[in-house]
């Protein structure tokens, strides 16, 4: 049997956090971590390093770099623990300002499903979902929506604290009330469309009035609050971008505050109701929880960590002035008499039909987020990923840009959404891109791929679905030297870094 002296420092450090996590596990379940075909460590060797009998004198490493090095380990055993622990000797400071970052992108098929997670030496936390959805078999999603559940658990959250919903897509959204039923969501973030865009939305869709998800497109933050067990804090929404809106503000001061909460507040600025938002339901409500993002507002975690949407105006559904004219009564009736909604909603089919001659396409009205460290210094080091993506090292180039079902095409598109993310050097460290629409080839450009320069291309989508054929083939070409990855019904993606 090895002795004692066969484990570093390191390893010891993380021996201890193990011993103190809650529920403990048990001493062979930490021994089998660090056990290997050239060292068999006898179970005896825990009890004398819990009791003190062993290495008393050194700290245990924190709960997040335990949990970062438990969940590596799953995939990559036999890590070198130092990787996730201080090494003694170092300022005491050094291992409360680690910062692991968790990145899943889960295997659902032709849908979306995304998750974040930052754990801080500090025991601080913040964890965000990005959609929830398929069109593939429900018990994909299912079991995602379980995993994602289980791994926060094992991280110690007992919320999400932001959920974003990109757009009201079925295999976008389909999961999206299972989430809010069995967990507390502290924020949520949603595109503001007005009540007339969301109907011509629901009837490009083919919705009925006697579909469920139909609520949503009525009112969505009734709908949402309305879901049994949901516990929802606040309800913020993207105003569409407009000419006016001006740069995105800087990041916010980086430095740390000594004495900041262990929960860390979302601060954002707000601004006024859109003049389309009188009619809302929701807005009669005195006690709706509901906020509206300033134009080109970030939402912050203090002190280290941003997201910052973009609605894009010119992929709202087009409303001319005559046909907001002449549906005006047909959408109050759709928000105030509910008993005839099916009624109502044909006849504005009708008129829809009547005004645009059946000849407009679906809209794909998508919320972008750029979500990524507020320190433009923040290097990354990678720990570990579930599929090879050419992350290896350190990179200041780890922030996320979430896509949804968006379009970046060439011209003012384009120019519009550099215009959002290229100050401040955001879009430059978006290194991990989420492509738009499963790589649809209508939402994208030839030569977006190099202008972008991601170091990660993930392709949420089935490839083997029959009518969709995503990603299509011009543009995994387009993306091919910039590591695409294929999240589908088998594989996801799973990214693991220290900051």
């Amino acid at each position: 049997m090895a002795s004692a002296r066969t484990l570093s420092i390191a390893e010891i450090a993380i021996i201890k956090g193990m011993l103190n996590l809650n529920p403990q596990p048990t001493n062979q379940a930490i021994l089998a971590y660090f056990t290997r075909p050239d060292r068999d460590l006898n179970h005896r060797l825990i009890a004398q390093i819990r009791d003190g009998y062993l290495h008393a004198a050194v700290s245990a490493a924190s709960e997040a770099a335990v949990q970062t090095y438990m969940r590596v380990s799953r995939s990559r055993p036999h890590l070198d623990a130092a990787i996730f622990h201080s090494i003694q000797g170092s300022p005491a400071s050094a291992q409360d300002d680690l910062r692991y970052l968790h990145l899943d992108w889960w295997p659902v098929g032709q849908g979306l499903f995304s998750t974040g997670v930052i754990k801080t030496g500090k025991g601080h936390s913040f964890n965000w979902i990005y959609d929830c959805g398929t069109t593939s078999a429900d018990r994909l999603l299912a079991d995602a929506i379980a995993n994602a559940r289980q791994q926060r658990s094992f991280l110690g959250l007992s919320a999400i604290d932001l959920a974003v919903l990109s757009h009201i897509d079925k295999d976008h959204i389909s999961g999206f009330s299972r989430l809010v039923r069995s967990s507390s969501i502290r924020v949520i973030l949603l595109p503001y469309l007005t009540p007339l865009q969301r109907l011509v939305l629901a009837l490009q869709q083919g919705l009925s009035a006697h579909d469920a998800e139909f609520g949503f497109y009525v009112d969505p933050v009734g709908y949402l609050e309305g879901l049994d067990g949901g516990d929802i804090g606040e309800i913020i929404f993207v105003l569409p971008s407009g000419p006016d809106d001006g740069a995105p503000p800087p990041p916010m001061d980086p430095r740390p505050d000594p004495e900041g909460p262990e929960e860390l507040p979302v601060k954002y600025e707000a601004d006024e109701p859109p003049e389309d938002a009188e009619g809302e339901l929701f807005e009669a409500k005195a006690n709706a929880r509901v906020r509206y993002l300033k134009r080109g507002g970030t939402i912050s975690v203090p002190f280290f960590w941003e997201f910052l949407p973009y609605n894009d105006a010119s992929m709202l559904p087009k409303i001319t002035r005559t046909f907001r004219s002449r549906a005006s009564k047909l959408v109050q009736d759709m928000l105030n008499m509910p008993a005839t909604r099916g009624k109502t909603l044909a006849k504005l089919k009708v008129l829809y039909e009547s005004v645009f001659r059946g000849s407009v396409g679906r809209n794909l009205i998508s919320l972008f987020v750029y979500s990524g460290p507020v320190d433009p210094a923040a290097t990354l080091k990678w720990l570990g990923s579930s599929q090879s993506v050419g992350l290896s090292g350190g990179s200041t180039r780890f922030a996320q840009l979430y896509t949804g079902d968006g379009s970046i095409g060439a011209g003012k598109q384009l120019l519009d959404f550099e215009n959002h993310y290229r100050p401040y050097g955001r879009l430059d460290r978006a290194g991990i891109l989420q492509v738009m629409h499963h790589g649809a080839e209508g939402n994208w450009h030839a030569g977006l791929a190099s202008f972008l320069n991601p170091a990660a291309s993930i392709f949420s989508s089935d490839p083997n679905r029959k009518g969709y054929g995503h990603p299509h083939a011009a543009v995994l070409r387009d993306f091919w030297p910039f590591h695409p990855v294929q999240v589908d019904k088998e594989a996801g993606l799973h990214l693991l870094g220290v900051f």
